[in-house]
């Protein structure tokens, strides 16, 4: 009796000192899978262990326990894969996520140790399972753990084992990192470890510029190469060039490049050879090439070169200049030009008559009223042909200037000076080189003197009706073209608006920005993007939380150095989501079938019924939502008749639909006449176009 009395008294103390030691034997032993359950000196093994031997050498160290009676096995084994596979992503913003198969328990520790080190600040989220597979552990591990350091140099990226072969892929968040990854790829691989995939783009630069100066004190390159190939190959070509001269190149790789930088860049390299100094750059596709040739059979030959060999996709601003003779040098071709100082005028060179000279003179005085001229022509014969028109042209542009010349050198015209009118020095070369025709070649180097304007206002906007409207101030006309050529781009089958208007500005870096607005906001369902300055505020509806935070990642990490962004994106609801299906099958339907109207009238032909009966069938299976109907005419006839006629026509559609089973309470009907045209109303094709029905689906 009093043996039993002691018994129960220690029994709670034995079964916790026998839980604490027989725990430490096996963390000891590696079985930290394992848990117990003590019922006086008798233990039970529970968990589930990763390997079929683990149980049994889990129960011999159990056994050896001193006071350990009877051990008992009710443990199971982990899941046993075929297909073993495990992945990390980094998307740049949010979570680390680390998922797929892991052999066990320190496995998933030492990986979500690496990930936190790999990425310090960043959320880790552990969606891997434990699971059994016909790998070596220890390799296995070692590739993961490689994975995760190798993706800690990404922008964003992923890393996947497929049993022991990596997959990878990403944009390195410098060139710096595009090496140590690639070279940590190449040659540190872990032992076991095979390379499946790798796909890790450089780093992208925008713009995509790159720099060559030539000057007394030497070579100096700056800028990205798009390759390590073509940076040591450009390398070793200024080399050769320029052997007798001191170089310096700091250029860099990245992405960007457009298509054919490496052989603008090299025709640029090497016409830079020719001259005394000179400077060529790109920007993106634009090359600006200047500089001094010894004379104006050089200049001409390297305006030429780049004009012909340089890839057409990129815009060309040359400034060579030369050395030029007086105007008037006998024996040098015929020259007649007018030109102005600022306070006076001065006609010089030859004329090929009194009657000549004396319209000339009228004519400029025309241009220039009120201002003092001196005429130091002399009348001679030997005028080139077409000579009035192609003077006529260079003169018309003279007002426009500060300061300037117009030189007519038998059948070349060239026109240069200075102005601090943006507009004018952007336009003086299209206007000289329209009016002279084919009559003469013209040549101008009109220097700008104003202040670029710094704080440009710009928007753009995406109707929910598909509609884009970009408005406000772009800096030239190259940079206006090219933001609407990238809208009709990103929102193709969308009438694209442009209402910008040229206030003189550095494209770059706000092209750059204006650029990766229009991109931003094709990701949203409806929305606009600003420039104020240099704040950039983009606004609409996007389909997840996933979208948006891409979004504002893409915009923190990509505008260019000195702008900020600011967002005001909503999620779309689910009601919002069905409203928008419904509204694509709408008209993705009109887009496919026929809605005819007899010519000037609101009655529907025969030919649109079975693709009115289809949108009915979809407005029925969308019934919470109400749906207007706009009506559309191309521009014949006033603008009264068109605005009737589109609501008549979009009336008739609504009453079609509710005899059709559609509930006309659901529907609204709006006529917009002529003013939202989406083709040219001077042809045949474009006027049909505009002639149509549109659907809006909106919740309730």
């Amino acid at each position: 009796m009093l043996t039993w009395v002691a018994v129960q008294l220690e029994h709670d103390g034995i079964e916790s000192d026998l839980a604490h030691r027989s725990g430490e034997a096996l963390n000891r032993a590696g079985f930290d899978w394992a848990s117990l359950r003590f019922v006086g000196r008798d233990v039970v093994l529970m968990g589930k262990a990763p390997e079929e031997r683990d149980p049994d050498k889990a129960l011999a160290s159990l056994e050896n326990v001193w006071g350990v009676r009877v051990a008992s096995d009710r443990s199971e084994l982990i899941d046993s894969v075929a297909d073993y596979r495990w992945s990390v992503i980094s998307p740049g913003s949010g979570p680390v996520r680390l998922a797929g198969n892991v052999p066990s328990e320190d496995a998933r520790r030492e990986l979500i140790d690496a990930a936190r080190s790999a990425f310090p600040g960043s959320e880790v989220a552990d969606e891997m399972r434990l699971a059994r597979g016909s790998i070596d552990r220890r390799q296995w591990l070692t590739g993961a753990v490689f994975s995760v350091r190798s993706l800690s140099g990404l922008k964003r990226g992923e890393a996947e084992l497929a049993n022991l072969n990596l997959s990878i892929k990403g944009e390195a968040k410098s060139s710096a990192a595009y090496r140590e990854i690639k070279a940590a790829l190449a040659t540190r691989r872990p032992a076991g470890v095979g390379l499946a995939h790798e796909d890790i783009a450089l780093p992208i630069a925008r713009p995509f510029v790159w720099s060559i100066k030539k000057s007394g004190s030497g070579i100096a390159v700056s800028g990205f190469a798009p390759s390590d190939e073509e940076r040591e190959k450009l390398g070793a070509r200024t080399k050769s060039l320029f052997s007798t001269m001191s170089i310096s190149d700091r250029t860099d790789i990245a992405a960007g490049a457009p298509d054919g930088w490496g052989k603008a860049a090299s025709i640029a390299l090497e016409q830079l050879a020719q001259l005394r100094l000179g400077e060529a750059s790109i920007a993106d596709r634009e090359l600006t090439f200047s500089g001094e040739a010894a004379d104006e059979q050089i200049a001409s030959a390297v305006k030429k070169t780049l004009k012909l060999q340089v890839p057409q996709n990129f815009r060309i601003i040359d400034q060579v200049r030369f050395a030029k003779p007086d105007i008037v040098v006998p024996g040098g071709g015929y020259v007649m030009g007018i030109v102005n100082e600022g306070a006076s005028l001065d006609l010089v060179g030859m004329m090929p008559s009194e009657a000549a000279r004396a319209a000339l003179i009228d004519a400029v005085k025309a241009r220039f009223p009120g201002r003092q001229l001196n005429d130091k022509s002399q009348v001679a014969p030997g005028a080139p042909d077409g000579w009035q028109q192609c003077v006529v042209a260079g003169l018309a542009s003279l007002p426009r200037l500060k300061k300037g010349k117009s030189i007519l050198t038998d059948r070349r015209l060239v026109v240069s000076g200075e102005t601090d009118d943006y507009a004018a020095s952007q336009s003086v070369p299209g206007d000289v080189k329209a009016a002279a025709g084919q009559t003469c070649e013209t040549t101008t180097n009109i220097a700008f003197t104003g202040q670029l304007k710094t704080d440009l206002t710009w928007k753009a906007t995406r109707e929910a009706n598909g509609m884009v409207t970009i408005g406000g101030e772009a800096p030239d006309d190259a940079s206006r073209l090219r933001l609407v050529e990238i809208a009709q781009q990103l929102y193709a089958g969308s009438n694209v608006t442009d209402n910008m208007k040229i206030v003189g500005a550095a494209s770059e870096p706000w092209s750059s920005a204006a650029h990766l607005g229009l991109e931003e906001m094709a990701r949203l369902r409806n929305g606009e993007v600003t420039i104020s300055g240099k704040e950039l505020v983009i606004k609409g509806a996007a389909e997840s939380e996933q979208v948006a935070n891409d979004i504002r990642s893409v915009l923190s990490t990509d505008l260019p150095p000195g702008f900020k962004s600011r967002d005001e994106i909503t999620i779309m609801s689910v009601d919002e989501k069905a409203a928008d299906s419904c509204q694509t099958l709408m008209r993705q339907t009109t887009a496919k079938g026929t809605i005819n109207f007899e010519r000037a009238k609101a009655d529907l032909t025969p030919d649109s019924t079975q693709t009115l009966k289809d949108l009915a069938q979809i407005a029925n299976e969308c019934p919470n939502f109400s749906i207007q109907i706009e009506g559309h005419t191309d521009a014949e006839g006033t603008d009264e008749r068109n605005s009737r006629l589109a609501d008549r026509r979009a009336r008739a559609v609504a009453d079609f639909l509710s005899l059709n089973g559609v509930d006309g309470r659901r529907l609204t009907t709006i006529g917009y006449g002529a003013t939202r045209p989406i083709g040219d109303n001077s042809t045949d094709a474009g006027r049909a176009k505009n002639r149509r029905i549109e659907f809006t689906v909106r919740v309730n």
